[in-house]
């Protein structure tokens, strides 16, 4: 996805010799909930493969490949902590059904999940009182477009300037008393936290013939289901960054 361009009005798209980016590893959200996650800052410079001249990087096809590359980066995330703590990740239902189901691992109570979900419900207050303020100015629901601008400018609204920087050993201090308050004691939480580390194992699937042609027709589906609105989405983005 990363390219730079030559020639007059960058008339010849030429290949590069990789790019040069500085990951930040951030722990908790903006209202100091467990969130873990990783910034990527990168650099508008490339070097062409070719003669090693240092040009600017193409937007175009590094932006149409975002979405790809958080599905890379989430991917990977998953199967690095399945690797090293033993963890199992499986779909859970979105609260919205127009949503599809989102990654949660087995064993950690939902009860939890609600209460480190802080910055997600004040969001998603904001956004309902906004949709409402649309629906009684205009007399209808807002499109998917419109609702997803409201959806950010309820984020915009919401965010509140980000807290003091606190250790690791401060945030565990934190997170361990949250926990304790939601599921009652420390040995709640400690059962808690072995079956998260130890789950029931299911067989995994067989990846031959079939398998490929049912994940494939699964995926087909998925993207006839949602490729207007994705259409509609990708319009407004590229509109927004433009």
């Amino acid at each position: 996805a990363l390219f730079t361009r030559e020639g007059a009005d960058g008339v010849r798209q030429v290949e590069t010799r990789g790019l040069v980016a500085v990951a930040f590893t951030h722990r908790d959200s903006r209202a100091g909930d467990p969130d873990l996650h990783t910034h990527v800052a990168v650099a508008n410079k490339v070097q062409t493969k070719d003669t090693g001249k240092w040009l600017a990087v193409d937007g175009r096809p590094l932006f149409k490949a975002v979405t790809a590359a958080s599905e890379v980066y989430t991917t990977a995330l998953q199967a690095r902590l399945r690797d090293t703590l033993g963890v199992r990740f499986v779909d859970v239902a979105n609260r919205d059904p127009r949503k599809r189901p989102t990654r949660e691992i087995v064993g950690v109570d939902p009860a939890l999940l609600t209460r480190w979900s802080t910055r997600r419900a004040d969001i998603t207050t904001r956004q309902g009182e906004l949709a409402k303020a649309f629906q009684a100015a205009h007399g209808r629901p807002p499109s998917p477009i419109e609702a997803i601008k409201l959806a950010q400018q309820a984020t915009l609204e919401t965010r509140d300037a980000k807290r003091p920087a606190r250790s690791l050993a401060e945030q565990r201090g934190t997170w361990a008393e949250q926990a304790r308050e939601t599921l009652g004691s420390d040995q709640d939480v400690k059962a808690m936290v072995a079956y998260a580390l130890s789950p029931t194992r299911e067989a995994g699937s067989r990846v031959d013939t079939a398998w490929i042609q049912a994940t494939a027709a699964r995926i087909g589906h998925t993207l006839a289901t949602h490729r207007a609105v994705w259409q509609q989405v990708h319009v407004y983005a590229e509109a927004q960054r433009q």
